[in-house]
């Protein structure tokens, strides 16, 4: 397997899935097996197995359709608290605030590589946000499937009043996998494979932008993790002492 460098972190390039792999994928899957025994029977990772079962839900509109209504009761709730009056929806699918009534007097921008959701935009996640990369966004929604790493600094640079992270890798720790997030998130076992390794990761990245990050909520649902971030903007006094613009 190719390795590529990414913004300092070693990047694997997997191996390009074949049809013939996909449909035996699911027929294994129907018929009880593990995610385990499948990698095992197509010769691939355990981590492999698992994202592309993930798209192939996705594509079928069932991927995180067990807790689809506990996610969206707790976006409306953080916007309610957080009150912005604009929001950029990165990896939108059936854009969940553009399509909620209560959200109608927000400004919504939404984006999502597959052209086949009717988005304002239709860009890898990177690209969108570098071409809004000098604007200011009250609300930033960043809920991949799977891992939204690379695009946590020009997010943080744009959001204004907060930020919501989907940590899809947080899954990992059920395959007994550190390797993915040994890098990114400075977890180097099992023993320290925890949410907060994730919060703090952010919380530490957003100083360089001089944001404070305040977690309201912390969603744990089927492996992966969901946090929702209220942003406070660090200033500094003439005599330079820090505080928070409200």
């Amino acid at each position: 397997m190719n390795k590529n460098l990414l913004n300092g972190v070693i990047k694997s390039i997997p191996k390009k899935w074949e049809e013939k792999e996909i449909q035996l994928l699911q027929k294994l899957k129907k018929d009880g097996l593990t995610i385990k025994e499948i990698a095992k029977k197509l010769n691939r990772t355990e981590t492999s197995i698992s994202i592309k079962n993930k798209r192939i839900n996705q594509n079928n509109d069932n991927y995180n359709k067990s807790h689809r209504k506990q996610k969206y009761l707790l976006n409306e709730r953080f916007v309610e608290i957080i009150k912005p009056k604009t929001i950029f929806d990165v990896y939108a699918g059936n854009s969940f605030y553009k399509n909620n009534i209560k959200m109608q007097n927000i400004k919504v921008v939404d984006n999502d590589k597959d052209a086949k959701n009717n988005c304002d935009y239709n860009l890898n996640s990177l690209d969108f946000l570098h071409k809004f990369r000098n604007n200011k966004i009250d609300l930033v929604d960043l809920d991949p499937y799977g891992s939204c790493f690379e695009c946590f600094d020009y997010s943080l640079e744009i959001a204004q009043k907060g930020i919501i992270i989907t940590f899809g890798e947080s899954g990992h720790k059920r395959w007994k996998r550190s390797d993915f997030v040994k890098f990114r998130y400075k977890i180097n076992s099992l023993e320290n494979f925890n949410n907060k390794k994730f919060v703090d990761y952010v919380v530490e990245r957003a100083l360089i932008f001089n944001k404070r990050l305040i977690p309201i909520f912390e969603a744990n649902f089927k492996n992966i993790l969901r946090v929702y971030f209220e942003i406070k903007l660090i200033k500094k006094s003439i005599s330079g002492i820090e505080y928070y613009k409200e």
